[in-house]
């Protein structure tokens, strides 16, 4: 008899088999959710969008704000809800850390439709994505739609142009393969992920939005870095050299990080393939959300907005990058207005409002929400009360 035939009828071979598959199917009812590890993509995308669905009965939007963490971090909803409740507007966030744009699809799909007041979306966008070729699943990516629509993921990542391989599939399918990393670190250490849990638990958050930036630490701590290059010595973890009063390790190491994805991104730019496929998944976003607001009763307008980058990389604002950012929306939103703020925060102080060189601080938070709720008003429909 063929070997695997016997294996296959051994009744052994399906206990280990069926603990397995008991095993994955309690992963996926949600039983290891609250023990996600704090920080980690996946549990921020499953505390976010819960906290957003539960403020629903007390804070319904008629804005939404979607984006990466430049988003996430960069606008305060305090001032924008503060200036724009005048006007009878309520604006609440979908932007969060790390997500690329598919997991923006991904999130749309699932808060969207429970939110039938949203007659705006305010997209936060960086000026240099079209130029980075995402041609795979990188693992953020993975771990968060794997916490969102996961049947809709799996059509989602072809629709998107994604080159998909047998584990993508595997970590969408399978919490068990998902999880691994996390469940790993749990076991090595659980008391510390336990007082995290019980610290969570503790907090008391008082906004009705997920998220308010707090960080004071900024570029400006490192006068040595003044460009790209310096700004690689400066900050290099392995430097040896002692860090500022008011940065740690984690800030220093932020600012290397975004240094090194500021040396990989070009300056000299035209179309290629990857802006081709970076703006026909900007395509799909922007159809999903208007055929969700549709199904709501709305005719959804999308605003996109260019959102401020550090000095140090000055070199990404280029007449040519600008040009083909307001042809290829053009095909997308004919007539849409980009609301362009790369220059928003220059200045003396431009290192001041930075926490990295792609993300602000506290106080950048502050000066670059300032700068947007001028427009906002009028660009939400309001001339008539903001003449008044």
């Amino acid at each position: 008899m063929n070997p695997m035939i016997s294996l296959v009828r051994d009744r052994k071979f399906w206990i280990p088999v069926l603990v397995l598959i008991c095993f994955d199917l309690c992963l996926q009812a949600g039983v290891y959710r609250p023990y996600l590890k704090k920080g980690s993509f996946a549990a921020n995308v499953v505390r976010n969008t819960e906290y957003v669905l539960e403020k629903k009965a007390v804070f319904d939007p008629s804005v939404i704000l979607l984006g990466t963490s430049v988003a996430h971090q960069g606008l305060s909803l305090r001032i924008l809800n503060g200036a724009l409740e005048p006007y009878g507007e309520r604006v609440q966030s979908f932007a969060m850390e790390g997500t690329e744009i598919i997991v923006q699809d991904a999130l749309v799909q699932k808060l969207l439709p429970q939110f039938p007041n949203v007659h705006t979306v305010i997209h936060v966008l960086e000026v240099s994505t079209p130029w980075l070729d995402l041609p795979n699943l990188e693992l953020h990516t993975l771990s968060m739609l794997s916490e969102l629509d996961r049947p809709l993921a799996l059509q989602k990542i072809y629709d998107f142009g994604y080159n998909v391989h047998y584990d993508d599939l595997a970590f969408l399918t399978l919490k068990s393969v998902a999880y691994r990393r996390d469940m790993r670190d749990f076991f090595l250490d659980p008391s510390k992920r336990l007082k995290d849990i019980g610290r969570r638990r503790k907090e008391q958050k008082i906004d009705p939005w997920p998220y308010e930036n707090p960080n004071l630490a900024r570029i400006s701590m490192y006068p040595a870095a003044k460009d790209v290059n310096s700004c690689l010595a400066a900050t290099n973890p392995i430097n040896g050299e002692s860090i500022p009063a008011g940065s740690d390790h984690f800030h220093k190491k932020a600012i290397w990080d975004t240094c090194v994805l500021a040396e990989r991104t070009p300056t000299s730019v035209g179309k290629n393939a990857a802006v081709d496929k970076f703006f026909r998944r900007l395509r799909i976003l922007y159809d999903d959300i208007r055929r969700i607001g549709k199904q709501n009763g709305k005719e959804i307008r999308i605003i996109p907005v260019l959102a401020p980058y550090s000095d140090i990389v000055k070199a990404w604002r280029t007449p040519e990058r600008n040009k083909i950012w307001q042809e290829e929306l053009e095909k997308i939103l004919p007539g849409a207005r980009l609301l362009d703020y790369q220059a928003s925060l220059d200045g003396p102080e431009n290192g001041d409002y930075y926490y990295d060189l792609i993300h602000l601080n506290k106080l950048g938070m502050i000066r670059f929400s300032e700068a947007i709720v001028r427009d906002l008003p009028a660009e939400l429909g309001h001339k008539e009360k903001l003449a008044k």
